[in-house]
């Protein structure tokens, strides 16, 4: 039976890891020092609640996922961060519907396939199956199969946005982070998205600065 604190802690990490979130990156969005992060990831330590919802927010996931425990195996991680090719595939989407082009770690060659045929492959090689799925040389989701038939969506469309708006976000975040009156017109902006009485500060505050602007203007 999986140690519950390790089970968040490594669900954390895999999710991380299958967004292309760094260490660094994470625990600098949610206010967490990397050591507090690390000690989390290892299951050395919980996290409050209000550090989950954020870790929540920042990998755009359900709660309810960090608590599923049916990932956490090294030949499961190693598949979905490139470290093991052996139940890790890719496949291109062809102009066929639910005709996908495979790339073969272990043969190195390119064969046709479809979802059938790796529910099919899962339960030949008697393990979950990670399939990452490209449209137009982009990663659009991750699914994974199951010996027993079922599967299960890990990364989709959504995810792959919010990943690339991610990126974006700590991008120039990073440029403005040692400049405290840009960085909190940011936290008051993402407050805003939830409090009105943030979105009535940030009002005021835009206000000011169009007001400071005229007056630097004028002069």
């Amino acid at each position: 039976m999986t140690n519950f604190k390790n089970g968040v802690g490594q669900n954390i990490k895999l999710l991380r890891k299958i967004r292309g979130i760094t260490q660094e990156d994470l625990s600098g969005i949610i206010g967490l020092h990397p050591r507090q992060l690390s000690k989390i990831e290892t299951g050395d330590h919980f996290p409050s609640c209000r550090t989950l919802e954020k870790i929540c927010i920042v990998l755009n996931i359900q709660p309810s996922q960090l608590f599923e425990f049916e990932f956490l195996t090294e030949e499961n991680e190693g598949a979905m961060t490139g470290t093991d090719g052996a139940t890790n595939f890719q496949v291109s989407k062809t102009k066929k519907d639910n005709v996908y082009q495979l790339f073969d770690n272990q043969e190195s060659k390119t064969k046709t396939c479809t979802d059938e045929s790796m529910a099919n492959m899962a339960k030949t090689l008697n393990k979950p199956l990670f399939v990452e799925y490209f449209d137009e040389k982009k990663s659009s989701k991750i699914v994974v199969f199951y010996p027993d038939g079922k599967e299960k969506i890990i990364k989709n469309s959504a995810d792959v946005d919010a990943q690339r708006n991610l990126n974006c976000m700590v991008k120039e975040f990073k440029k403005i982070a040692k400049d405290n009156s840009a960085s909190d017109f940011i936290k008051l902006s993402m407050e805003a998205l939830k409090k009105d009485d943030a979105l009535e500060k940030l009002s005021n505050l835009i206000e000011g600065m169009k007001l400071a602007r005229g007056l630097s203007k004028d002069r």
